[in-house]
């Protein structure tokens, strides 16, 4: 499996030194959250539209799609690392989903994947890319996702604004 250095950095990073050093995490203001929250759902918004779209895709289009939504999902680990320092020591919920997206490497599956399409997908037939955004999906749609409704959660009872966001979904999850 390729590990990008700055992505298994940012994830060992934020898992570490959220669990290892609570202390020297500052707690984040109430602001700080709900930014985080809405940046986190803008990026898996931007990859939920690429992989609902990346089976239509071919050579550059798709290749620079794929560059873009991999931008956005290494982006969604700054995002992530706000979230872990208000709620990864305390929350179980939270606790859980970053062993999802941490611990079980299913983050770093999705940026494999879009890395895959970004590097390979001009020389990939459409059946190709179909079963690559089909791999992407599966653990995205059944595990990452899932895992990120749970910190929005978190968020969402911080926030107390009468709402709760989910991430979106691609179409064809």
């Amino acid at each position: 499996m390729h590990y990008q250095l700055p992505t298994t950095l940012i994830i060992l990073l934020s898992s570490t030194l959220t669990t290892s050093f609570p202390l020297l995490t500052p707690r984040q203001s109430i602001q700080d959250i709900a930014d985080a929250q809405n940046a986190w759902r803008a990026d898996t918004s931007m990859v939920s539209q690429f992989l609902s779209v990346a089976p239509s895709l071919t050579g550059t289009a798709l290749t620079s799609a794929a560059s873009t939504a991999l931008d956005a999902e290494n982006n969604e680990l700054l995002h992530k690392m706000v979230l872990d320092a208000t709620f990864l020591a305390t929350d179980t919920s939270v606790q859980d989903a970053n062993d999802i997206l941490v611990t079980q490497h299913k983050f770093q599956d999705v940026v494999d994947g879009l890395t895959n399409l970004k590097e390979n997908g001009e020389g990939m037939t459409p059946a190709d890319v179909k079963v690559e955004v089909g791999k992407i999906n599966a653990g995205r749609c059944g595990s990452v996702l899932p895992a990120i409704d749970s910190y929005f959660r978190a968020a969402a009872g911080v926030l107390d604004n009468g709402g709760t966001l989910l991430a979106t979904r691609p179409n064809n999850c």
